[in-house]
């Protein structure tokens, strides 16, 4: 099968439904203003986890949040969490 193919025929049929077209307009101007900026998937996916963070902190607040991460290091600490290896850094 031909990827390339398949994805222009799916630009296609998002450009011919209007809801799909205004987000598929939408992600072409993320996509450009990112290149723009002379970032890349990698610059924002090192971003992500502090983002995460911020979002949740500005849902939940800072006191669910705090407790939420004490929580998670005791659980953390008494070996009663399987954490994966590329999170043991953090």
């Amino acid at each position: 099968m031909d990827n390339r193919a398949t994805l222009e025929e799916l630009e296609r049929a998002f450009r011919a439904d209007p809801g799909l077209a205004d987000l598929l307009a939408a992600l072409d101007r993320s996509t450009a203003a990112v290149a723009a900026a002379g970032l890349t998937a990698d610059d924002l996916m090192a971003d992500l986890p502090a983002i995460r963070e911020d979002v949740a902190r500005a849902t939940y607040g800072d006191a669910c949040m705090d407790k939420l991460h004490h929580e998670y290091e005791a659980l953390r600490a008494a070996g009663l969490l399987v954490v994966p290896a590329d999170e043991e850094s953090s």
